[in-house]
């Protein structure tokens, strides 16, 4: 609550307040009979003792109080139309006071935000904050430890004054607001130097993280180096092995005589010895089947074959030839 006196003429009030005018009505010789406010040319309120009442107008009712007595005008819940000139009238008679009223809103906290140039030797702060309806405002600045300065918005500050904070101060007529402290607008050392140790660190811990990644991998390739290397030998030895028994197997086959299937017939060695190959021939018959050459039933069994030629000059039977099979019968 603000009250006006006649020392005043311009009034600041925020949005919500209320507005106390208290005229001067020592200047009125007569005892007061009526009493009139108004609102630039709009009426607020009224009193008249002649018609034995009081009268509130427009938007000032149920908000708006008039002592008739001291002439005295309350107005709560000011709104922004509620901004203007205000004047009062005693008995008819206008007094020469007059009441600018301006209705703003509470100024907001304010921020620091900084801009500096490519070179970072200088930066410029500025006080922000929403000024809209609260309108007029000031700016000070508060440097380090020193007094309030009532300054621009902006403020420029250099490289040399780093490490100063800086705090600001936005004010009209209804409030005032202080920003947080800012400092160390150009970065601090301390803080470049622990960016660079905390780089460094990484550094080494991506080194050492790829070494250790290294070496458990040559580990674990030299370990299945070594398993591979013991199966292979372990397939060759049983493969060796095997190769070793089937060579044996088939030297011992080839050394046997192969008699299977082998059949003479008087008719064929009298054919083959009529053509001089009746005694040192083998003969293989089955059915219809056509007459092997000696040559080639010597290399299908892999050797001479001594023991069936001899049987054959002497006039024996080979294995498995009965008689009949002999003659022919």
């Amino acid at each position: 609550m603000y009250e006006m006196s006649a020392f005043l003429d311009d009034l600041y009030l925020k949005v919500g307040g209320e507005l106390v005018l208290t005229p001067d009505k020592s200047t009125v010789p007569d005892s007061i009979i009526s009493v009139l406010w108004k609102h630039g040319k709009n009426k607020v309120a009224e009193w008249d003792q002649g018609f034995g009442g009081l009268d509130i107008y427009a938007s000032f009712k149920e908000r708006t109080t008039l002592d008739n007595t001291t002439g005295e005008l309350r107005i709560s819940g000011l709104k922004n139309t509620d901004s203007g000139v205000y004047s009062v009238e005693f008995n008819s008679k206008l007094l020469d006071k007059t009441y600018k009223l301006s209705v703003i809103k509470a100024v907001p906290k304010p921020t620091i935000t900084s801009s500096c140039n490519p070179d970072k030797t200088s930066c410029t702060l500025t006080c922000e904050g929403d000024t809209t309806d609260a309108e007029p405002v000031t700016y000070s600045w508060k440097k380090g430890e020193r007094a309030w300065e009532d300054l621009d918005k902006q403020l420029s500050v250099s490289k040399s004054t780093n490490g100063i904070k800086y705090t600001c101060k936005l004010s009209n007529a209804v409030s005032s607001q202080v920003s947080e402290p800012v400092g160390e607008v150009f970065g601090s050392e301390h803080s470049s130097i622990g960016v660079v140790v905390a780089l460094v660190v990484v550094a080494i811990v991506a080194f050492a993280v790829i070494i250790g990644f290294l070496v458990w991998k040559k580990k674990t390739g030299d370990a299945g180096n070594n398993q591979n290397t013991v199966a292979l030998d372990t397939v060759y030895s049983v493969v060796g092995e095997k190769s070793s028994r089937d060579y044996s197997r088939n030297q011992n086959n080839n050394n046997q005589p192969n008699n299977t299937g082998i059949s003479l017939t008087g008719e064929d060695n009298a054919d083959k010895t009529g053509k001089g190959q009746g005694n040192g021939g083998v003969y293989k018959k089955s059915k219809g089947s056509d007459v092997v050459q000696p040559e080639q039933a010597a290399e299908a069994s892999g050797s001479n074959s001594p023991t069936v030629q001899s049987k054959l000059e002497a006039g024996g039977l080979p294995c498995g030839v009965t008689e009949e099979q002999k003659h022919g019968v």
